[in-house]
């Protein structure tokens, strides 16, 4: 998560610092990106990396293994202290995209999972290349419940249009123009999008999936009647389509949704 647009809609500051309300199931039912997508969005042999807008740490957690040198920048301080008590040995930072902490050419990449769009990209982008070493890279990522399958698609229309609804395709298409519009611009300081998708399944039970709707931004605002109401719907719903008690266990597929861009 990070700070919203300097020319936000009047909902979006309540929905940016919404997630910290719920950190602690944030962290613990949010799940990371892939490991194959993970890798395609850093580069070979990274000596530090920086995971902007890091929230909980579910992404963060994957570094360790794979760069030296972890840094994670996060806003919110319910959020950032779910995230240092998971890795109370990383370097864990309150900041923002628009302000980050770090000296220039400090990384070899900068890695944002799920929060661009809360980013005042006007801002964030040249802090951003200011951070990254020439050739470094950007890498962004939006992993969520996969509506293409078939199953989930039967599953979300039975939520209704209360907001619960995993996101469909068109709502990931509009994540691309984002990004192309705010880093594919005459004098950016990165180079061309590159883009990939990356699809797995990970096993969970009807109640903490529902629980997992319960970590998206629309949802939180929801009055909690309202959204007790929705998160029943939808543990009563997995229910059904697979035949299953609310605890019992399941595969929940998920697509990630990565672009990565170079620093020129």
């Amino acid at each position: 998560m990070a700070t919203p647009s300097s020319t936000p809609s009047p909902a979006t500051p309540d929905r940016a610092a919404s997630f910290g309300l719920v950190a602690e199931d944030y962290g613990r039912l949010r799940p990371a990106p892939q490991d194959e997508a993970i890798d395609w969005m850093l580069p070979e042999h990274p000596s530090a990396v920086l995971d902007l807008a890091a929230g909980a740490g579910t992404l963060t957690t994957l570094l360790p293994s794979r760069v030296p040198e972890v840094h994670a920048v996060e806003p919110d301080d319910r959020m950032r202290a779910v995230l240092a008590a998971r890795l109370p040995d990383a370097d864990v930072r309150a900041g923002t995209a628009e302000a980050i902490p770090l000296p220039d050419a400090s990384v070899d990449a900068v890695i944002v999972a799920s929060a661009w769009h809360w980013f005042d990209t006007d801002r964030a982008v040249p802090e951003i290349a200011r951070v990254l070493r020439p050739g470094g890279r950007l890498g962004i990522v939006w992993n969520g419940i996969d509506s293409g399958v078939d199953w989930v698609g039967r599953w979300s229309s039975r939520l209704g249009d209360s907001g619960g609804r995993p996101a469909g395709p068109g709502h990931f298409a509009r994540r691309g123009e984002l990004l192309r519009a705010a880093l594919e611009t005459p004098g950016s300081p990165f180079g061309a999008l590159e883009h990939a998708a990356f699809t797995t399944t990970r096993r969970t039970t009807p109640t903490d999936a529902a629980a997992l709707l319960g970590t998206y931004s629309r949802v939180i605002l929801l009055p909690a009647e309202e959204r007790r109401a929705l998160q029943d719907r939808a543990r009563q719903a997995l229910c059904a389509e697979h035949g299953i008690g609310p605890d019992d266990a399941f595969d929940l597929p998920f697509r990630a949704l990565t672009w990565r861009t170079t620093r020129r």
